[in-house]
């Protein structure tokens, strides 16, 4: 269990969130969410120091919005299952399905995740996994992982997704987005992509994004993140660019 969020604290998430989020089915993270994670979300609120502090707590959020309690959750691609843990404790059953490989740079330490979450159920394969997913799920998400799956993979991860959501089931993803500069081309496309495979609506999308690069509130990733990324990689070969997060939660 992870130390980020405290047992005798739960009961303020129940009362604050569940039922009561309500989001868009496209959105983009803002600092005032930042801010009322930071207030309501102890620890996990600042676990990374990167863009996936807003987008942790707004899944926690949107998934408690959007699901009664007890409800059978999937993650993609958790990582360290920090949310996944967190929903556990909040009374869900959730599966987690991630290789634990390395691939896109993600985390190879799965004994150690495995042993030290035992509530979870883990699918060490990518999604969707050769063997069967539970049936009747609540809510499929994922946090930072479609946007690299790639424009010609994304569909059957989302279909699959779909496929074994209950009636009135969804899923929800927070998504990293270049807004402007290198890459946005991509993203764009793969953006546009992933809403209309999803259901819903490109022209929404684009008056999303218009809203997004509008607005003092938005939320984009700092300089300094910029420069932990950036690494030892000279400037002009890895610019800084304006990356945001977008919000999906649909339904089939």
């Amino acid at each position: 269990m992870s130390e980020l969020f405290p047992d005798d604290r739960l009961w303020e998430l129940e009362e604050r969130y569940r039922g009561r989020f309500a989001a868009e089915p496209l959105s983009y993270g803002t600092v005032r969410d930042l801010a009322d994670s930071r207030d309501h979300f102890a620890g996990l609120a600042r676990a990374s120091g990167d863009m996936k502090d807003l987008q942790r707590c707004w899944i926690v959020k949107a998934v408690l919005g959007n699901t009664d309690r007890g409800g059978r959750l999937i993650e993609i691609g958790a990582g360290e299952p920090l949310v996944a843990d967190l929903l556990s404790r909040l009374g869900h059953d959730v599966t987690v399905v991630d290789p634990y490989d390395g691939s896109g740079d993600g985390p190879v330490e799965f004994e150690r995740f495995r042993d030290a979450y035992p509530e979870l159920t883990f699918i060490r394969e990518s999604f969707p996994p050769s063997g069967e997913l539970p049936a009747d799920v609540a809510c499929v998400y994922s946090i930072s992982v479609l946007e690299h799956v790639g424009l010609f993979h994304v569909g059957p991860v989302i279909d699959a997704a779909r496929a074994v959501q209950a009636p009135g089931g969804c899923s929800i993803h927070a998504i990293d987005h270049v807004l402007a500069g290198w890459g946005e081309e991509r993203h764009r496309a793969d953006l546009e992509e992933i809403v209309s495979r999803s259901g819903l609506s490109t022209g929404d999308l684009h008056r999303t994004l218009e809203a997004l690069g509008d607005d003092s509130d938005a939320y984009f990733e700092s300089a300094e993140t910029h420069e932990l990324r950036r690494g030892a990689i000279p400037y002009d070969e890895y610019p800084m660019r304006r990356i945001a997060s977008i919000g999906l939660i649909s339904r089939p």
